[in-house]
């Protein structure tokens, strides 16, 4: 996976909200992760969070350039004298971070006291922008309350597409609620799961899209066609291997292995001109067939999403 921001680290995302209530925001939590040294365990402390409303009292839409700080967690205490000795008795519980925290309350000219001798406020910029023509079509065939980033959204726009076509145009009548045969609209939500294989999807799609000619570009049946042969090349595979390890959150070891395994399976498929070897290699191990891989149960989805 190469050429491509990784979309954890792409800042420019979307809020997509159908409710009129002038107190809608956006929840900004800052956390970190931490792996004690004398038993290994992995947790998660909350540094703080902000709250950022996106009206004004009146229903007009704040301005592009917003800051807020951090209202609760120790970071929000870094301006005043106590927030040494709160730092401190809050890591009481971690040994490893209390002896940093100790190391940072008596040093004199570090940085750490600086900053509470400046009593600088951590601050969080956030940038609101107004959408172009075409990022405005592809939202509004999104649904109605959606968060996600900004660079995913035409992976979004064909499963969108996929699935008003085969619930619209496909099926035999609309009374019938057999399950459909469709590994992507079967196994694009759980992608969505899985930051790195979503773009691992971009870096494929932006691939092949570079080689189509403006005419194509502009046929929407052929990238629909073009754009399900790329997903079952490049993700679907993935998706059912037993070699790939779970996806783990914040584990830099699982991550790391999971981006080169990710990266290599990628590159054969395009040197072998696409997946089918890899598939039938006596060397690629996979879950045992499940009918759920391959069959959408739009009925059952819809009972799971009604309240």
């Amino acid at each position: 996976v190469t050429g491509i921001l990784p979309c954890l680290l792409d800042g420019d995302c979307f809020v997509r909200s159908s409710s009129p209530s002038p107190d809608i925001g956006v929840l900004f939590e800052l956390g970190i992760t931490y792996i004690r040294n004398s038993t290994g365990e992995r947790g998660e402390l909350s540094c703080g969070w902000a709250f950022l409303k996106l009206f004004d009292s009146s229903g007009i839409p704040v301005s592009s350039n917003i800051q807020a700080s951090w209202t609760s967690g120790p970071w929000s205490m870094m301006s005043n004298a106590r927030s040494l000795h709160y730092l401190t008795s809050m890591a009481e519980p971690f040994p490893e971070l209390s002896v940093f925290l100790d190391v940072l309350c008596s040093s004199s000219i570090g940085v750490f006291h600086q900053m509470i001798a400046l009593r600088k406020q951590p601050q969080l910029l956030v940038k609101l922008r107004s959408l172009n023509a075409r990022s405005k079509d592809i939202l509004n065939l999104l649904p109605e309350v959606l968060v996600g980033s900004m660079c995913y959204i035409h992976l979004l726009l064909f499963y969108r597409q996929i699935l008003g076509d085969v619930l619209l145009k496909d099926r035999l009548n609309m009374q019938n609620a057999d399950l459909i045969s469709n590994p992507i609209l079967s196994t694009f939500p759980k992608l969505m799961e899985q930051p790195d294989l979503m773009d691992a999807l971009r870096s494929a799609w932006a691939e092949k899209e570079s080689t189509l000619k403006r005419s194509e570009k502009r046929d929407r049946e052929f990238l629909k066609s073009v754009f399900t042969l790329v997903y079952h090349d490049s993700v679907f595979p993935l998706l059912q291997s037993l070699l790939l390890p779970e996806y783990k959150w914040a584990e830099e070891e699982s991550e790391g292995t999971r981006w080169r395994m990710i990266a290599d399976f990628l590159k054969q498929n395009r040197e072998r001109d696409g997946a089918l070897s890899s598939l039938l290699s006596s060397e690629s191990l996979h879950k045992a067939f499940d009918i759920t891989e391959i069959a959408y149960d739009f009925l059952g989805k819809a009972q799971k999403s009604s309240p």
